[in-house]
C-alpha cells in the first residue's frame, strides 16, 4: 500500500504495543488473533530500555520498558508471520538502530505521540517514501502542523499521494473516561491540515463506541490496542480491544461500506422496480363514472395506490379537464380521455 486513499474504508491497525509483555509464544498468540479478527494490520513498539528512557534520570520507568522488549530478530519472525496470514507489518520504531533494522519489513511507518517533535526519527522514515501514521497526542495545532510540513519538505510526495495519516489521540492511559476521547478533534485536524493529509484516529477508551465515532467523524484509519483478555495486570490490556470487539468493529466497517452507496439520489433498481414503484406510488382515478363532456372537478377525483394511468402528481392538471369519452369510475385514466 502506498497511500491510505487506495482503500475503500477505513485502514483498520491492532496495536499489540508491549501486550506481548516479552513472551514471544504470547506475540504470536495475538498476532494470529487480530488477523482472523480482521485487522489491516499488527502493531508493535520495538524498543530497548537503554535507547528510549535516560536510566539515571528514570530507573523506574527504565525497568518497566525492558520487560516488556523483543529482539529485533524476533521482530523479523513476526513480520514473516505477518506476511503468511496476509496483514501488514507494523512497529513503531523508536531509535535509529531498530529503523535501520525493521524498515525493509514495515508496511506503514508510525510516528508515537512521544516522537511527534523528533525530527531526527521523523525525518528518515519520511524519506522511505512508505506511508507514515504521526499521533498526536498532547500535542497543539501548532506542533502538529510543523511537524506535517517537516514532512513535506522532506518528502513532498508522501503527502500529496495521501501517504500521511495525522492520528488525532489522547494519552489516557490509565484513566479512559468518556469525556477526556475529544473526538471533535478529529474536525479541527481535517480542517486545519491540508486536503491530502489523512486524518486519524488511536483509540484508548473502552469499548467501540469511540472507534465507531470517530469514523463517521471522518477517520480513514484507525488504531485500536489489542489483546486476548482485559483483565491482565498491565495497564494497556484494560482499554485494548479483544478479538472479539475487534472483529464487531471490521464487521461494522464491512456493512458501513456496503450500505454507503453512491452519491446519486436514485431508485436501487435491483430492488425499487418499475412495478414496486407502481405498487406504493398513486394515480388519479374518478370516483364516479362520467359522461362525455363532463367538466373535471375536484370533487371527481381520488389518487390511489396503484400508480396505473395518470400519476397523482398531474392531479391539478386533470382538474378542469373536459371528459371526451364516458368515462368509468377507478379505471386507469389516459390524457387522451381528456380535452
Amino acid at each position: 500500500m502506498n497511500s491510505f486513499l487506495e482503500i475503500d474504508r477505513p485502514y483498520v491497525i491492532a496495536e499489540i504495543g508491549g501486550n506481548h509483555e516479552g513472551d514471544m509464544d504470547f506475540a504470536r498468540k495475538l498476532l494470529l488473533d487480530a488477523a482472523e479478527a480482521g485487522a489491516d494490520a499488527v502493531k508493535f513498539q520495538a524498543y530497548s530500555p537503554d535507547k528510549i528512557v535516560n536510566k539515571l534520570q528514570d530507573p523506574e520507568r527504565h525497568q518497566h520498558f525492558g520487560k516488556f522488549t523483543l529482539s529485533l530478530e524476533q521482530y523479523r519472525e513476526l513480520a514473516e508471520m505477518c506476511v503468511e496470514v496476509e496483514v501488514d507489518f507494523m512497529a513503531s520504531v523508536w531509535d535509529m538502530g531498530a529503523f535501520r533494522f525493521l524498515d525493509p519489513l514495515i508496511a506503514v511507518h508510525k510516528i508515537g505521540s512521544g516522537d511527534l517533535t523528533n525530527y531526527r526519527l521523523l525525518k528518515p522514515m519520511a524519506e522511505t517514501g512508505k506511508p507514515i501514521c504521526i499521533a498526536t497526542a498532547m500535542a497543539d495545532m501548532e506542533e502538529v502542523l510543523a511537524a506535517v510540513a517537516f514532512v513535506r519538505d522532506v518528502n513532498p510526495a508522501i503527502v500529496e499521494s495521501g501517504g500521511l495519516c495525522v492520528m488525532h489521540c489522547v494519552a489516557m492511559y490509565g484513566d479512559p473516561r468518556d469525556e477526556y476521547a475529544n473526538l471533535a478533534a478529529i474536525d479541527a485536524l481535517a480542517a486545519a491540515l491540508p486536503p491530502q493529509v489523512v486524518v486519524g484516529y488511536s483509540d484508548h477508551t473502552l469499548g467501540n463506541v469511540a472507534v465507531k465515532v470517530a469514523v463517521e467523524r471522518g477517520a480513514r484509519v484507525i488504531e485500536t490496542h489489542f489483546t486476548d483478555d482485559n483483565s491482565r495486570d498491565f495497564r494497556d490490556h484494560h482499554f485494548a480491544h479483544t478479538k472479539e470487539e475487534l472483529n464487531d468493529f471490521v464487521v461494522y466497517l464491512r456493512r458501513r461500506q456496503e450500505m454507503l452507496g453512491r452519491a446519486v439520489k436514485v431508485p436501487v433498481f435491483e430492488v425499487e422496480t418499475s412495478d414496486r414503484i407502481a405498487e406504493f406510488r398513486r394515480a388519479v382515478y374518478l370516483r364516479r363514472d362520467c359522461l362525455a363532456g363532463t367538466v373535471v372537478s375536484e370533487d371527481l377525483l381520488t389518487t390511489l395506490r396503484p400508480l396505473r394511468g395518470i400519476s397523482a402528481s398531474e392531479y391539478f392538471k386533470v382538474v378542469g379537464k373536459v371528459a371526451s369519452r364516458d368515462l368509468v369510475a377507478y379505471e386507469p385514466l389516459d390524457w387522451g380521455d381528456f380535452k
